[in-house]
This record gives structure tokens, C-alpha cells and sequence, in this order.
């Protein structure tokens, strides 16, 4: 008679399973809390005591820890000096184990108690499961209720391969398992990701495939990564990038003018468009699309506040590939489901006072890792003879959120317009950041009818030369905010001075490569 130890904390299905396996004639031994749910339905079960000699202990930290589980589980059953022990030792085999874990993520979610979450590290069943594994020629490990319908479906003709398939669902199972513990309770430690990919519509490219794996980089609950997407077709891995630099220039806004209503669109990665107003939502949304309406066209468009139905209405003839909100109405909702290829992402604005990133990126043969840039509380020093009045000050804190998320080389110029705080113009990823400004972000501000003395202008690391401070004056830019720092720092504020430009230190470089 064939024997199965059934032992899981996730007790879905079991009940099915354990009769379908007494259907076919199946010897039933169980543990605790399984043993019990199963007895109360009526199943037969033989105790994990007869077959360990010992009884339950330790307020069930001992169960099917021993030698006669491990062995009936290990045993080689092609091998005649395996076989002879198993006779000489009383070892009856073990042919099917059906075993998950404590939820030792689930409650690393809701506590950091050491020692409750001590007390949910799974010891026995690990050993059993990956026993299980290592002799899957002749036994059959389950490890998750998703697995129980193939199983029985194909009881009959289950043979070494489909063991296999299990075995490695096992490994993994255990791999991430303890990857957890480890990443959970050394808090400084790298960031482990999880082994169980979900397939995106395509990489960079459609030629490219691509997945998206959840990554314990963060200690928040809910993330970019498991967002609920509440209508639309499947992202791709652009959507993801974009959708990454659009929450979070807005959550950083968010931080600074939490009672303010902000719009971000994102274009390849760049705002193109941010927008704050006192207002109200569709004000916000009106001037950051109006930044720049060709490049938000097809963008993702992400806000600090419920979309409404107002918000949904402005899109009535405009493509966007993502909306992104803390909630949507009812209504919105009613709206938008008409436009069935937009994506619907609700999302809260990242929280930056409890759950700090970590930021990883893979090269060829190694990853790269890094803290993410959270820092949105500048000090300003001024370092001209000229002043950026009072009244920019708004407008600074803006412009140095707004400008990090420009890829580098980036100059940003910020302005106000209709009673909003505005990205009047950008120049990103370029070689160098004269052509940021004078080719992109300055000819894009004029265009918008922004008057360059009243804008300012903000760079995402120093100026090397004095070249950029002439051009500034060529274009009447009269207000400057850079990091500072470098060699020739007094010929740049010189320059300023010339030129009767006010220009401010803010100690603070935000490459964004």
C-alpha cells in the first residue's frame, strides 16, 4: 500500500486531495492542525507519532523531524543496499509528501517582532520538502494547492519527468523561503528577489522578451510591483519604467504639497510635462499636459489625487497609454473602461518616511546596487550678488524634484503659469548640458510663451565652465539653482555676476542615468 504524509500550513484543498488519495487506495499520514482538519471530515488519518515513534513536542516545533520520516522519504528505491537498510531499519517508503510552509511572509508583512516572526521559520517541513525533492525518481512532492488539480488529473501516468517538474516548484519554494528569512531579518542585507516571474507584453522592444519578478527591495506592503491594474492590456517592461518615474516624482511632490493636486506625464522615461495647483485636479492635469502636448501624447500620466469623472472627460479624445491615481470614482471608472487599451493602475503615493529603496540594475556578470534618491529637502545658498527673490522659493523645492527625474545631462526651467507651479521646459540626455539648455529646454519654454527672465532654471549637476552662465545670458535667464562644486566654481559665479544672474548652491547632485 502506497503512503502520502500530508503536512501543510495553507490547508486549500487538502481535504480534496487527501480523499482522492484514500479513492485510490492511498495510506493518509498527517500532522497537527492538517490531522485534525482532516479528521473532521471524515478522513482517516495515521498520526505522524506511528511512524516517528515520538509524539508531537515543543508546542509542535517537533513533528516529523527523525530519522524514520527523513529515511522513508530518502531511501533509494533502485538500490539494493538502500533497499536492505530500509528492511534491516523497519523503514516503510514514503511515496507522496504534500507539504507547505508557516507563512512566514505573510506575517513579516504585518510585524517586525523578532520573536514572532522567529516563531513562523518553518524547520521540519523545509527538510521534509527537500527530501522530497533530491529523490524524486520515486517520490512526488506538492508544495502549493495550484498543484493539486495536475496532480490528480494525471495520477495514473505521473512519472520521473512530471516528479521532476515538482521537485523544482520545491526548490524554489524553499530558495525563496529562505532567502526571506534572511533579507527580512538582516535588515541591512542585500535585497533578495523572488524566483516566480510574471511574463510582460515584451522588453524595451517587441523583439525582446521580458518578465517582471517581485523584489524585497523595499519594506512596503504594497508596491509598483503588485499594483492592482484594474482595467487595459498587459504592460510591458517600458510601462513599468515609466510608470516607476512617474509615481515617484509625484509621491515626492506629494511629500512638499500634500494638500496641493498634482499631475506628472512621462515620456520615455522624462517628465514632459508636471504640473501643481491649489486648486484642483483637472487644473493640474490642464497645465502639465499643456508642457508639452506632442510628447504626452501616448505618455503615462500619473496623480496624487482620485481621478473623477472630470479627469476621466479630458481624455475623451486623447490617447494615454496609463493613468495612474490613488483611486479612481465609480464614474471615472464607467468612462474610461470605453477606451479598452488603457491601462487603470491605483496606486497610493509612495510613502518616504518608513520604507526606503533599494535600486538594482544588472550589467554583464554582476548586478549594481544602490540607494534610491529620496532626497527632496534641500538647503539653498546664495552665491551671486544678485537674489532669487522670496517667492521662488516654491518654486525651487519644485524645480529640484522635477529636474532629478530628468535623465542626465538635465536642465529643467520651471515657471508659474495660470496660478500653477510648471515645468516650463527640459532639456534631457544630452552629452552635454549646453545643448540641454540651448537646443531643448529654453527654445521649449519660449514656444510656450514662458518669459525666460521669470523662469528658473535648474541643472542636475554643476557647470564646468562659464560657457553655460553666457548662454544663460544670451537667453536672459536671470535665476539659476546648480549643486556646485566644482573647480571652477568662482569663474561661474563671476559670470553670474556680470551678467547680473542670481544663482544659488544647493550641495545636491541628481544624475539619472
Amino acid at each position: 500500500m502506497k503512503k502520502a504524509l500530508l503536512s501543510v500550513s495553507n490547508k486549500e484543498g487538502i481535504v480534496e486531495l487527501a480523499n482522492f488519495l484514500q479513492s485510490k487506495n492511498v495510506e493518509i499520514i498527517s500532522t497537527g492542525g492538517t490531522a485534525k482538519k482532516l479528521q473532521e471530515a471524515g478522513i482517516s488519518i495515521t498520526p505522524i507519532s506511528s511512524v516517528t515513534g515520538n509524539p508531537e513536542a515543543f508546542g509542535g516545533r517537533m513533528k516529523t523531524i527523525s530519522f524514520q520520516v527523513e529515511s522513508a522519504i530518502l531511501f533509494r528505491r533502485d538500490h539494493d543496499q538502500d533497499k536492505i537498510d530500509a528492511k534491516n531499519l523497519n523503514i516503510e517508503a514514503l511515496d507522496y509528501v504534500v507539504c507547505n510552509l508557516y507563512p512566514f511572509q505573510a506575517v513579516s508583512r504585518t510585524t517586525d517582532h523578532r520573536a514572532t516572526l522567529i516563531e513562523n521559520i518553518d524547520i521540519g517541513g523545509p527538510t521534509m520538502i527537500r527530501a522530497a525533492a533530491k529523490n524524486y525518481e520515486s517520490v512526488t512532492i506538492l508544495t502549493d494547492p495550484s498543484q493539486y488539480d495536475y496532480f490528480m488529473e494525471n495520477f495514473s501516468t505521473l512519472n520521473a519527468e512530471h516528479r521532476y517538474q515538482f521537485a523544482m516548484d520545491a526548490f524554489t519554494m524553499t530558495a525563496e523561503y529562505d532567502q526571506y528569512i534572511f533579507s527580512t531579518l538582516a535588515k541591512d542585507s542585500l535585497p533578495i528577489a523572488s524566483t516566480v516571474a510574471s511574463e510582460l507584453r515584451y522588453g524595451e522592444n517587441p523583439h525582446q522578451k521580458a518578465s517582471i519578478i517581485p523584489w524585497k527591495n523595499t519594506k512596503a506592503v504594497n508596491t509598483l510591483a503588485n499594483a492592482p491594474i484594474l482595467q487595459g492590456k498587459a504592460l510591458s517592461y517600458n510601462n513599468y519604467m515609466d510608470m516607476d518615474a512617474g509615481w515617484k516624482c509625484t509621491s515626492e511632490l506629494n511629500e512638499l504639497y500634500p494638500e496641493k493636486f498634482i499631475t506628472t506625464v512621462i515620456k520615455h522615461a522624462n517628465p514632459c510635462g508636471v504640473a501643481v495647483s491649489g486648486k484642483d485636479l483637472i487644473e493640474s492635469l490642464t497645465e502639465a499636459w499643456a508642457c508639452d502636448p506632442v510628447s504626452s501624447f501616448g505618455s503615462i500620466i500619473s496623480f496624487n489625487k482620485e481621478v473623477t469623472e472630470e479627469i476621466a472627460l479630458f481624455f475623451k479624445d486623447k490617447f494615454v497609454e496609463i493613468l495612474m491615481a490613488p483611486s479612481f470614482t465609480k464614474k471615472a471608472l464607467t468612462l474610461l473602461s470605453t477606451k479598452k487599451n488603457l491601462r487603470l493602475v491605483e496606486i497610493e503615493n509612495k510613502n518616504y518616511h518608513e520604507h526606503f529603496e533599494q535600486v538594482i540594475k544588472s550589467i554583464n556578470g554582476g548586478l549594481l546596487i544602490q540607494e534610491e534618491d529620496e532626497l527632496h529637502h534641500y538647503e539653498f545658498k546664495n552665491m551671486t550678488l544678485e537674489e532669487i527673490p522670496q517667492e521662488m522659493n516654491d518654486l525651487k523645492n519644485f524645480g529640484m524634484i522635477v529636474n532629478k527625474y530628468l535623465k542626465s545631462n538635465g536642465i529643467g526651467l520651471v515657471g508659474i503659469k495660470n496660478n500653477c507651479l510648471a515645468l516650463a521646459g527640459a532639456g534631457m540626455g544630452q552629452p552635454n548640458r549646453l545643448d540641454s539648455l540651448k537646443m531643448l529646454a529654453a527654445p521649449r519654454a519660449k514656444e510656450l510663451g514662458y518669459n525666460l527672465e521669470e523662469v528658473l532654471l535648474v541643472s542636475d549637476a554643476f557647470f564646468p565652465f562659464r560657457d553655460s552662465i553666457d548662454v544663460c545670458a544670451e537667453m536672459n535667464i536671470k535665476y539659476i539653482l546648480q549643486p556646485g562644486g566644482s573647480i571652477r566654481d568662482e569663474e561661474v559665479i563671476s559670470a553670474c555676476n556680470e551678467n547680473k544672474i542670481a544663482m544659488e548652491f544647493t550641495a545636491t547632485r541628481h544624475f539619472r542615468h
